[in-house]
């Protein structure tokens, strides 16, 4: 039996009230077009290293909550101001060249603050209806996207993220699966208009055609891969420190878009950070940066390693004497990063 409509408005209506700016309805049935999808991404080995490889699982929400029969989605926008659409800070400051952190690192970790939202929501629902209920906060495997395609919040765009009307695809997703049986919502129309400007941007050639990613290499994903970033990402990453926004800041639908201006988002520091005290950063201050963050789970010796590799490709011979204490870096990532820096400055 289909509840009530007002049960679903009260939940929409409470779920802006603590934050969420766009919420959505849809069954829990399985996701068939996606399931082939994932399956030939899976044998082509490019799935994410982040990612779940269970195929089944990810596309059958019933084995994740055996019984579900509705997914809520929901969509909380993470810009706040001052918010420019493009790179347009200069790369360097006070003469300290700088680091470009991604816009959704820079803030507390998603993880956390929708999680501890979502569980504010069951509460509520529950009071009204008993359920069985499963949270999903990017970190399960729901295909949170095509649920979120499929429940009316957006659509998927050329470059593989999910775009909302008002606020772009500078959003974070969260989902509730439950037995309890709601009323589902349309999908909208994409508006994608197959411009090509997020292919066309992406520096390493990882958007291989539209809605086609290349995870391996994808900047994003290199700046959180522990190891050596392999050589023929190293120009490319330019001085990226953790993650990418290159191919969201390249579309139309990421230009005057609504700023939320969500308190939980305020930035933990800059946009672009000394890659000097970045490369150096002790566990102290490590801790005080980046642990509060979505940055913070690939450890400190990703971000110094990234750092140098900036340092390298920035080509300023101020760090010449800062990378050779490097080569000495407990971290072997570090030092291997420091000694082929070295060798790029001296090549400019």
């Amino acid at each position: 039996m289909v509840i009530k409509v007002n049960l679903k408005q009260e939940v929409i209506c409470f779920a802006k009230k603590i934050g969420f700016d766009r919420v959505g309805f849809t069954t829990a049935g399985p996701f068939l077009k996606e399931k082939e999808i994932l399956a030939e991404k899976k044998a082509r080995n490019l799935l994410s290293p982040f990612e779940e490889t269970n195929v089944e699982l990810r596309c059958d929400p019933n084995k994740i909550l055996p019984g579900a029969r509705t997914i809520i989605c929901f969509a909380m926008g993470y810009l706040v101001e001052p918010y420019e659409p493009e790179e347009t800070c200069q790369d360097n400051i006070n003469g300290d060249l700088l680091g470009k952190i991604s816009r959704y690192a820079r803030v507390k970790d998603y993880h956390f603050i929708l999680t501890k939202k979502l569980k504010a929501i069951v509460e509520f629902i529950s009071n009204k209806q008993p359920g069985t209920f499963k949270i999903e906060v990017d970190t399960g495997g729901l295909m949170e996207k095509a649920a979120a395609q499929r429940a009316g919040l957006g659509w998927i765009g050329e470059n593989t993220c999910l775009f909302t009307p008002e606020l772009g695809s500078w959003v974070f997703l969260g989902e509730i699966l439950t037995d309890i049986e709601f009323e589902p919502d349309r999908p909208i129309e994409s508006r994608c208009n197959g411009c090509g400007r997020c292919i066309r941007a992406c520096p390493t050639g990882a958007l291989m055609a539209p809605f086609q990613i290349n995870p391996n290499r994808c900047l994003s994903c290199i700046t959180q891969m522990r190891g050596f970033i392999p050589e023929e990402f190293r120009r490319p990453l330019g001085n990226r420190v953790f993650g990418c926004d290159t191919c969201q800041e390249a579309c139309p639908h990421n230009m005057n878009v609504k700023i939320p201006n969500h308190k939980e988002f305020k930035p933990q520091f800059p946009l672009e950070t000394s890659l000097a005290k970045l490369a150096k950063l002790n566990k102290h201050d490590f801790d005080k940066a980046f642990k509060a963050t979505a940055a913070g789970w690939r450890g400190r010796n990703v971000i110094r390693r990234n750092a140098v590799c900036a340092m390298g490709n920035m080509g300023d011979v101020r760090h010449k004497e800062l990378l050779e204490e490097l080569v000495d870096d407990p971290s072997e990532i570090v030092r291997e990063q420091a000694l082929w820096s070295l060798k790029n400055l001296t090549k400019m």
